[in-house]
């Protein structure tokens, strides 16, 4: 399987380096804009203080004066000529781009700063406009006193310049800031990440063998559920080989007592000196043949269970049916033991779980039941309903199992002493682990009488409805 790696670091530093220009952008524009409506709003008070004072100071003059020639206010030859934008002595190369004329109602131009052209620079209109003249915009004030319009203006370039300014002046500490942090972010993170390192590092060091606990110097909060979760499964792994072991070992075990009673009775039949002895050896063989099967069936599926092999989907199950199931495939066998069995239900119960498993379930029971129960006895089983639970019971009327044995009944291997019994001490493991993993509890008490034993299962009842299996 081709797994697509990727690098979370470059990712965060990708990731912040795109989320800080966006923002900065954000942040330029917004800084421009206000820049310039801040800016226009000063220059637009500026020009209309620029022209009350020429009001107070020229207008009335010229509005009597009998002069040809408009009056132009010159401006040092210097300044025409500079490129700079700073100050000077004799004054600012700004003065260029501010002019303001002086008009009478007639159309006559009185006056003009030398750095305003001869056409009008606005309409002859109180208030504030913006005019093209010779590819330069201009922004003009116009105020009317008495016969002459005053009409005071300024480039728009000079404006440009000054949201220009404001903003490169924000946003370069900003971007210069940006540029810092990124640094310091891929610096913090390098630091900050040295944990997975060392977990890498542990890792790879380790003996494939080595079920181990993983220990770190340090754990961050965000990597701790990863350690945690690891050592989970390291747990769990070790528990499944150490489940395994035992297996293997309790196998070798069970397995090696009905071996060793096989070839007895098979050498029995070869030494044999009569068709009798030899028949009689050979029946026990294969008694002990047919036990060593269902011993080596019981280990195969205990060892299946345990291992959480072959799980199916949960369904909806009719309890019933699987009763009436295993009812079909043991009735012959117990009545060659004399024994009966039946089933008392007053409806339909189901539950949710997995068909196979809950056969196997009831088999068990069925057959431990029969194991135990007297040689002419009933085996019954009930389903029926305790408040929000169904339960199941199997009852036979055997011999009852002493108290003190009640806890040990469903420990794989164990048998009841001095019982007599042959069998495995695998059917109520089983049995217990079909429960657990249908979150089913079991319950044995004495039948009624204090003769025989009761096993109940309690499931949960279905509260939702799923489909049949």
């Amino acid at each position: 399987m081709n797994r697509r790696r990727y690098s979370i670091r470059r990712r965060m530093i990708i990731s912040t380096l795109v989320s800080m220009l966006a923002i900065l952008g954000g942040i330029g524009f917004a800084v421009s804009d206000s820049a310039r409506h801040e800016s226009e709003e000063i220059f637009d008070a500026r020009l209309a203080t620029f022209a009350r004072v020429l009001e107070t100071l020229v207008a009335h003059q010229l509005e009597k004066a009998t002069i040809s020639n408009p009056i132009v206010i010159a401006l040092p030859e210097e300044l025409l000529h500079t490129e700079g934008d700073e100050p000077r002595a004799d004054g600012h190369p700004y003065e260029t781009k501010i002019a303001f004329q002086v008009w009478h109602d007639d159309g006559t131009l009185l006056a003009k700063s030398s750095s305003a052209p001869d056409k009008a620079l606005g309409r002859l209109q109180a208030g504030y406009s913006i005019h093209q003249i010779d590819s330069q915009t201009w922004q003009v004030f116009a105020l009317h006193s008495g016969q002459v319009w005053i009409l005071a203006a300024e480039k728009n370039e000079i404006r440009d310049e000054m949201a220009e300014y404001l903003a490169y002046s924000i946003l370069g500490p900003l971007a210069a800031g940006g540029i810092l942090l990124i640094i310091a972010v891929n610096l913090i993170l390098a630091f900050n990440m040295r944990s997975l390192r060392d977990l890498a590092g542990t890792i790879s060091k380790r003996e494939p063998e080595s079920l181990a606990l993983i220990e770190l110097p340090e754990t961050p909060v965000e990597l701790e559920p990863i350690v945690d979760e690891l050592n989970d499964l390291l747990v769990r792994v070790k528990a499944t080989f150490e489940r395994e072991q035992r297996f293997i070992d309790s196998a070798a075990h069970e397995i090696r007592t009905p071996i060793a009673a096989l070839q007895i009775h098979i050498q029995n039949a070869i030494r044999a000196r009569t068709e009798q002895e030899r028949d009689a050896s050979l029946r026990n063989a294969l008694d002990g043949l047919r036990r060593t099967t269902k011993l080596a069936e019981q280990l195969l599926t205990y060892s299946r269970l345990t291992g959480k092999i072959d799980q199916e989907k949960l369904r909806e199950v009719s309890l019933n049916r699987i009763c009436h199931e295993v009812i079909a495939i043991e009735e012959p066998l117990l009545a060659q033991r004399g024994q009966t069995i039946a089933l008392e239900a007053d409806q339909e119960f189901s539950i949710l779980g997995e068909s196979y498993k809950l056969q196997r379930l009831v088999q068990n029971l069925v057959d431990n039941a029969s194991q135990y129960g007297s040689p002419q006895g009933e085996i019954l089983l009930k389903i029926g309903r305790s408040r929000n639970d169904i339960l199941l019971s199997v009852a036979n009327d055997g011999d009852p199992i002493p108290d003190e044995e009640l806890d040990k009944i469903f420990t794989p291997y164990y048998r009841i002493p001095e019982n007599g019994s042959s069998g495995s001490g695998l059917g109520l493991a089983i049995v217990k682990e079909i429960a657990e993993q249908h979150h089913a509890k079991i319950e044995v008490r004495r039948n009624t009488g204090n003769q025989g034993t009761v096993v109940t299962i309690r499931f949960q009842e279905i509260t939702e409805r799923y489909p049949d299996n």
